[in-house]
Parts: structure tokens; C-alpha cells; sequence
């Protein structure tokens, strides 16, 4: 007699009830292309700054902070009314929408000729950023098993590290290929752009043919932002390891922001200013930009086996001094053709990685069960929050102070927290 409730597998992991292994797969991929087309926009915005608009070397940091500031204000003001869509109406034609917006995005912004345009090209495209980056979470959150939650998690983290280092690594090279056929720079741009926009126009046909129908089974009840807000700032406070938690969310994603948009357009400009042409430069932007995602991706393998093995807190306090010293050490070379570029570029990646995995880690150790939610909601405000710091604060002080100063901020920030967390260690001891 056969179990009809028996449990579908997707090779080890055990896929909640109602999913099946094409749904699992669809959702990988999915992620792979999400994570990889984010990546692709933010490498290839310095190349639409000196192609298209001719903007000076020094405004491009104020304008890149811009447009990240925007995006990320945007896409925050609307995750929230995206995933009350999705539980509604199914993430499955919530993510194909999100995709066909990258599509639709990605074909706009090579068309903008003004700072103004490009701007609205760069809201119109975070709306599409906005749902899938929700729907990235959402379907996470509901594909696996409680059991096989953490293996899918890191399944996952390595299809998008994959993703963001093959998009840039495929995509970042075909202006120079075009331009090298006789093609002008701008052209080049529509061109790549416009396979960019395929790329999702087709993932948008998966997703709808592949992700799981109909709505979610169980909605949890929404709580108000204030009430979210208050429940996560006083677990906080019982618990300073949760204030730790939140400073390493807020560092991590600054963390991406300088390497997915200073250190590409410094690599760019820099190339620029050593006689490459604009489509040059962007080739030349793309192996230590690539580099970095690869460092980060294989140091993430090491990094989560000896994980286990330490206090979370230790792990946090020695994430931030990797990703310190590699910051820092970012600021001192941005030149793509310097010898010392793919040491800085590894050591960029490694910190970053650690980052990323410290502060989930040490989230999923010290939020209380029962206030789980609202813990790893306020997290994510501070997310959003180390993405405008350094969007703002970073593009100014990259016109004004030196190409190098986002990178000297960022480390600072590192090494502080690590301060910190050394702090938390003699004063509050725990083994774990």
C-alpha cells in the first residue's frame, strides 16, 4: 500500500506538501537569474554613465548614490504591498510579473539620454526589483520542509552567488566584443542590455510554466510596521546578540553596495583613465568584479563548515575583521591592471561572504522563537538602511574625497562592529 502523503524530495532536501521537484527547480533557477540580473545592473551602470550621458568622472559617484538611494527607497516602500499581493493572488504570477518588469526596465534604460531620464528609468526598474526580490524570499520561506529548511537556504545562496558571477562575467564582456565588430559604445549598450531583457522575458515563461499554483494554504496575520518595529527594538534590548545581529545585517548589505556599484565604477574609470575605451574598460572591469563573487562563493563553503564548529559571536566578530581588513584594503588599489587588484579583489569577496553568512547566522541563533518574525523584519529594516548609507553617504564621499573613501567607510564600520562584538564577548560569556 502506497503513503500518499509521502514526502517529495529534491535530491536531499525534503519539499513541504504540494511542491514538487519541478516546482523546486523552477524556483533555483529562478533565484539564479534574479540575484544575477541585480548584479549585471548595478556592474553596468557606470558603462551607461560615460556611453550614454557622457557624465564627468567626478559627479558619477553622486549620481551612482542616486539611483541606488532611489531604487532601494522604492523597492522598500513596496515589498510589503507585494507580498500582501502574493498571498492573494499566488507567487507565481507575482515573480513572472516581476520579471517581465526587469524586462521592461532593462529595454528603458539604455534609451535615456538625460540624468532625469535615467533616474526614471532606475524607479520604474526597482518596481520589478521590488517583486522579485520579495518573491525570492516568500517562495524560500515556503518551499522546503522545516527539516531540510538550512540545506535549501544554502542551496540557494549558491545558486545566486553563482548567478551574480556568471551574469557579470558573460554579460559584462559583450560591449567590448560588439565594439571590437565596429559597433559604438551606446549601441553596444542597447545590445547587451537587450539580451539582459530576453534573459528575464524567458525566466518570466518558466516561472509562470514552473512555480506551484494557487495561493498559499496558511497566511500569517500581518502586524503593523510600529508594532513590528517595537517587538524587534525590545527583544534587542533583552538580548544585545540581537543588536549585534542587526549591526551585521546593516554592514552586510552595505557590503554589497560598495562591491556591486564603487567597485565597478572605480574599476571602470580608472581603466578609462589609463587610455581604454569605455567598452574596454567595462572588459576589463569584469575580472576582478568576477574574481570577487568567485572568492566569496568558495570561501562560503569553508566558512559555513567551520561555523558550526565556533560561538556565533566569535564567528561575527572574525566575519568583520576579514571583511574589515579587505575594505580597507580596497581602498588603497582600483586599478584593474594592477598586480595586487586580484588579491584586493579576493579579499573584497571573502568579506563580504562572511558578512552575509555572520549576520544570518547569528539572527537564527538569537531571535526568540516566539518573536521570531518581527526580529527578522526589523533585520531587514536594517538592511534596507545599510543600503541607503551607503548610497548616500558613499557616492558623496566618492566625488568629494577620493574614489577610495566608500571603501575606508565601510571597513570602519567593519572593524566598529567587531569592536563590539568583542565587547559582547568579555562581558557577556555563552557557550553555544
Amino acid at each position: 500500500m502506497t503513503d500518499s502523503t509521502a514526502t517529495i524530495k529534491l535530491g536531499p532536501v525534503h519539499l513541504a506538501p504540494g511542491y514538487t521537484r519541478w516546482n523546486a527547480r523552477t524556483y533555483l533557477f529562478a533565484a539564479f537569474i534574479t540575484i544575477g540580473m541585480l548584479a549585471f545592473v548595478s556592474f553596468i551602470q557606470p558603462y551607461l554613465l560615460n556611453a550614454n550621458l557622457k557624465v564627468p568622472q567626478d559627479e558619477q559617484g553622486r549620481v551612482l548614490g542616486l539611483l541606488g538611494f532611489s531604487n532601494e527607497l522604492v523597492s522598500l516602500l513596496l515589498v510589503a504591498p507585494f507580498g500582501a499581493l502574493s498571498d492573494k493572488i499566488g507567487r507565481r504570477p507575482v515573480y513572472t510579473l516581476g520579471f517581465l518588469w526587469l524586462a521592461a526596465g532593462f529595454f528603458l534604460y539604455p534609451l535615456a539620454q538625460t540624468l532625469p531620464q535615467l533616474l526614471a528609468c532606475a524607479l520604474f526598474f526597482s518596481v520589478g526589483v521590488a517583486a522579485v526580490g520579495c518573491m525570492l524570499a516568500t517562495v524560500l520561506a515556503d518551499t522546503p520542509k522545516e527539516e531540510s529548511r538550512g540545506l535549501f537556504v544554502g542551496i540557494t545562496g549558491f545558486c545566486q552567488g553563482l548567478g551574480a558571477t556568471l551574469a557579470v562575467l558573460l554579460l559584462g564582456r559583450v560591449p567590448q566584443r560588439l565594439a571590437e565588430g565596429g559597433m559604438d559604445a551606446a549601441l553596444a549598450g542597447r545590445v547587451t542590455l537587450g539580451f539582459a531583457a530576453l534573459l528575464c522575458l524567458v525566466t518570466g515563461l518558466i516561472c509562470w510554466l514552473g512555480l506551484k499554483r494557487g495561493t498559499p494554504s496558511q497566511i500569517g496575520e500581518r502586524e503593523p510596521i510600529s508594532v513590528l518595529l517595537k517587538t524587534g527594538i525590545d527583544a534587542a534590548r533583552a538580548n544585545p546578540r540581537i543588536w549585534f545581529a542587526y549591526m551585521l545585517q546593516f554592514v552586510s548589505f552595505a557590503d554589497r553596495i560598495v562591491i556591486g556599484t564603487f567597485f565597478s565604477a572605480r574599476l571602470q574609470q580608472t581603466a578609462i583613465a589609463n587610455g581604454e575605451t569605455v567598452a574596454a574598460a567595462v572588459s576589463a572591469a569584469t575580472r576582478p568584479y568576477v574574481t570577487a563573487n568567485t572568492a566569496g562563493l568558495l570561501f562560503a563553503i569553508f566558512f559555513g563548515l567551520v561555523l558550526d564548529k565556533m560561538n556565533r559571536i566569535t564567528a561575527g566578530v572574525v566575519a568583520m575583521a576579514i571583511a574589515g581588513i579587505g575594505y580597507i584594503a580596497g581602498g588603497f588599489v582600483g586599478d584593474p591592471a594592477s598586480e595586487w587588484i586580484i588579491w584586493v579583489a579576493i579579499l573584497l569577496g571573502m568579506g563580504q561572504i562572511c558578512a552575509i553568512i555572520a549576520s544570518q547566522t547569528v539572527l537564527g541563533q538569537e531571535a526568540p522563537q516566539d518573536v521570531r518574525g518581527a526580529v527578522f523584519g526589523v533585520a531587514g529594516i536594517f538592511a534596507s538602511l545599510g543600503i541607503l548609507f551607503t548610497t548616500s553617504i558613499g557616492g558623496w564621499l566618492y566625488d568629494m574625497a577620493g574614489k577610495g573613501s566608500p571603501f575606508f567607510l565601510i571597513g570602519v564600520v567593519n572593524l566598529s562592529i567587531m569592536c563590539f562584538g568583542l565587547y559582547l564577548l568579555w562581558t557577556r560569556p555563552r557557550n553555544t
